[in-house]
């Protein structure tokens, strides 16, 4: 259960701000050793705004308990993608709908392949849920593959100084 979180964390990283203009470009995989470039990132992309977000994470049909989350300012998609590469994930395709409302992702974190679809309704000002559908290569004992994540988030206000802050990319 706590690698299905985890994934649905990593998950969370790749999709949580969807809200572009534009598709991105997706990169193809490359046979090579080294990793891949990272995936172009769509002009004025944005998430979730500025405050305190409670997040409800369900896989598996099991909840994990809520979480509460301080985002100090507006998520863009260039401080997601950032916050992948300083997390470890290496993602060599990306692609978003016009609208921000789901995209398609090829991602590596530590030795394994995760390729997440998401389709997201609500908004990303007071509420949203987000749909996460992954497939792990190789695949986990237990778990099914592919395997469906929702991440239920609702935005409750100001931050307050006892929330924990979701670190900004340096």
């Amino acid at each position: 259960m706590k690698l299905v979180f985890a994934a649905a964390t990593a998950a969370l990283l790749l999709a949580a701000c969807g809200g572009s203009e534009a598709p991105a470009a997706t990169m193809p995989e490359t046979a090579e050793t080294t990793a891949p470039a990272p995936a172009a990132v769509p002009a004025g992309a944005m998430g979730p705004v500025a405050g305190r977000w409670q997040n409800t994470v369900t896989a598996g049909g099991m909840s994990a308990p809520p979480s509460e989350w301080c985002y100090d300012q507006s998520m863009s998609m260039e401080s997601v993608v950032k916050l992948q590469q300083q997390a470890g994930i290496t993602c060599s395709e990306q692609t978003f709908s016009p609208d921000g409302k789901s995209g398609h992702s090829v991602c590596t974190m530590d030795s394994m392949k995760i390729t997440t679809d998401f389709k997201v309704t609500g908004d990303y000002a007071t509420e949203y849920t987000m749909e996460v559908t992954s497939s792990m290569d190789p695949a986990m004992p237990g778990i099914p593959n592919p395997s469906t994540t929702t991440i239920a988030a609702k935005r409750l206000g100001d931050c307050t100084a006892d929330t924990p802050r979701i670190p900004m990319p340096q």
